[in-house]
């Protein structure tokens, strides 16, 4: 059964679907992956491919609502790699009534009709904490949170645990960590940044730094992954170490645990 994993986080710019594209192709390489594009802006679907899709996660999820049984068939990147394209209907959800109520029900559904054909399942996931994103969050294992130097605060995390915890789960989802994105190792506010991050969350706080690049936009804005790029290899290796990063990190710390951090105690490694 496949490990699920959203990327999420509540603030915008922080990279999170340069980096469920950029993990998706590194994990392809060893593992059969599927990516679900839960944004409504579908930018992820966009950076994988330009055609259009008659079936999409709005599609699906319409047809769910309305109790059809949908043989989902995800769009094929390459062999390992399957998209569920993002739809801006989507963002019609936010208002129905019926998936107001029964929106974590639909989504598990839809997860348990596929989970076992893969390893890992990647969300790319809107900034609004709204049905969807508790909906989704309900029927998954894991979260990763990317963030950068320049928007991080421990206070905004506590924030982000905080709504997390009000989402009901059978189980308690597991914090992979939170990883920087657009890090320039050279300049010293993000180093301070970076090193208070550390000293407040401890093991939360994950070693590998994804450094500021413009190949990451342009690999998106070309549909392509930063590997493809043979010039420049420094940010396709930092996104590499993290998905080996994130592997190794997996079942470690659970959302009961960080809570802890918001009473003051520190997760360490």
């Amino acid at each position: 059964m496949s490990n699920t994993i959203a990327v999420y986080n509540f603030k915008g710019g922080v990279g999170k679907t340069s980096t469920t594209l950029s993990l998706a192709y590194s994990w392809s390489r060893a593992f059969k992956v599927l990516v679900i594009d839960c944004d409504p802006q579908a930018n992820l679907t966009q950076a994988f491919t330009d055609q259009d899709h008659s079936e999409t996660l709005f599609t699906i999820t319409k047809k769910l609502l309305h109790n059809d049984q949908p043989k989902i068939e995800p769009l094929e990147i390459h062999p390992y790699l399957h998209l569920i394209p993002g739809d801006f209907h989507m963002t019609s959800m936010e208002s129905n009534t019926e998936f107001i109520s029964f929106g974590h029900i639909i989504f598990y559904k839809l997860l348990s009709s596929i989970r076992h054909d893969y390893d890992l399942i990647l969300l790319d996931c809107p900034t609004h904490f709204g049905i969807t994103v508790k909906s989704f969050i309900a029927n998954i294992n894991s979260i990763l949170i990317p963030s950068t130097p320049g928007s991080f605060s421990v206070s905004g995390f506590k924030k982000l645990l905080q709504y997390l915890s009000e989402v009901k789960k059978d189980k308690p989802l597991e914090i992979i960590g939170i990883f920087f994105n657009q890090y320039r190792k050279n300049t010293l506010f993000h180093q301070r940044i970076v090193r208070e991050a550390e000293q407040e969350l401890g093991d939360l706080i994950l070693d590998q730094r994804i450094r500021e690049s413009i190949r990451v936009s342009e690999a998106n804005e070309q549909n392509e992954s930063v590997y493809s790029f043979t010039d420049e290899s420094a940010v396709a290796e930092d996104f590499l170490k993290l998905s080996e990063e994130i592997i190794e990190r997996m079942n470690r710390v659970n959302l009961d645990e960080a809570l802890n951090l918001i009473k003051g105690e520190k997760v360490k490694g």
